[in-house]
């Protein structure tokens, strides 16, 4: 109980006006308990916390925002990169000079699954990778600004793609790699002129522009008035939510994905989710594992020849 009593009011914030004077009285604690496997509370955990972890966490360059999580071994840190955005960084201390990045808000890279032997380590590393994407999150940001994004849902920097429609069946999918580059561009839910436009805008394709500006010369686009009056002028149902033809939902649990428009035939007008669709085939198929992952058939509402890939996203 008394153990319990002086960790409350350890942890008191009204007692601090800086996270270094925290740090300092946890030390203090540590030190004067002499023993690190006493707290019986659920949500602090100092198992393996010891003098040199809180020291170093007080060392932290100033200018990144430290917090911690739901014990003292998982912290969150804010950097801020050169054009001013913040990106959020979580990792653990597993043990003496043992660190892991458990999360970032970026696509996944080799560097998030190493072992490192201190937290500035991990810093030095996170501010310049996310310095080296200022192209990336640039590009992100302008398609996010100036057109209307079906797919993700909540797009975020994690998110290295985008679905954006051009007419109420027709979606543009595009990938920017990590230089801010345009790449795997495709449609979904194919109409002939659309088609016939984006062919011809793959040889002219300019990438000393921006991908925003080449999506306009592509599609013989003047200008962009903002997000919600989409590249052409948008029809009254793209605003109303699509429901999936097969599971008849917008969301699933696990996939945040939207329905899309993949029957090509333009007078279905249905939407699936990819993976529900997938699955569709797949038992229409009678279970058998597709041909390099592409499950085919007939559409389930029009019976149009239909395909799908779970590898796309």
């Amino acid at each position: 109980m008394e153990s319990n009593k002086e960790i409350r009011e350890v942890f008191n914030p009204t007692n601090y006006k800086s996270f270094t004077q925290l740090i300092d009285s946890l030390e203090k604690f540590f030190l004067h308990k002499n023993s690190l496997n006493f707290c019986s509370s659920n949500s602090i955990d100092m198992d393996q916390i010891d003098k040199a972890y809180l020291d170093e966490i007080k060392h932290i360059d100033d200018n990144v925002n430290i917090y911690f999580g739901k014990t003292l071994k998982e912290l969150k840190c804010v950097i801020i990169d050169e054009s001013f955005r913040e990106h959020e960084i979580f990792i653990t201390f597993s043990g003496p000079r043992k660190f892991q990045i458990t999360k970032v808000n970026l696509p996944h890279l080799s560097y998030q699954d190493e072992e490192y032997n201190n937290i500035n380590e991990i810093i030095d590393t996170f501010r310049n990778h996310v310095n080296n994407l200022s192209n990336y999150f640039y590009e992100l940001e302008q398609i996010d600004q100036f057109c209307f994004v079906m797919d993700p849902l909540h797009p975020s920097y994690k998110d290295d793609y985008r679905k954006i429609a051009l007419d109420e069946r027709t979606w543009l999918h595009i990938e920017v790699t990590p230089d801010g580059v345009a790449r795997n561009i495709y449609l979904i839910g194919q109409s002939e002129s659309w088609n016939d436009k984006l062919q011809k805008g793959f040889l002219t394709w300019d990438h000393d522009k921006s991908i925003v500006d080449n999506i306009m010369s592509t599609f013989d686009i003047s200008s962009f008035s903002n997000k919600h009056q989409v590249i052409f002028s948008e029809p009254a149902t793209m605003s109303e939510k699509q429901h999936c033809a097969i599971c008849l939902c917008e969301e699933l649990p696990q996939d945040p994905s939207v329905p899309q428009p993949l029957c090509q035939n333009n007078n279905c007008g249905v939407y699936y989710h990819r993976s529900c669709l997938y699955e569709w085939l797949l038992a229409s198929a009678g279970g058998r594992p597709p041909a390099f992952g592409v499950a085919t058939g007939s559409c389930p509402t029009c019976s149009h020849p239909i395909a799908c890939s779970l590898l796309d996203k």
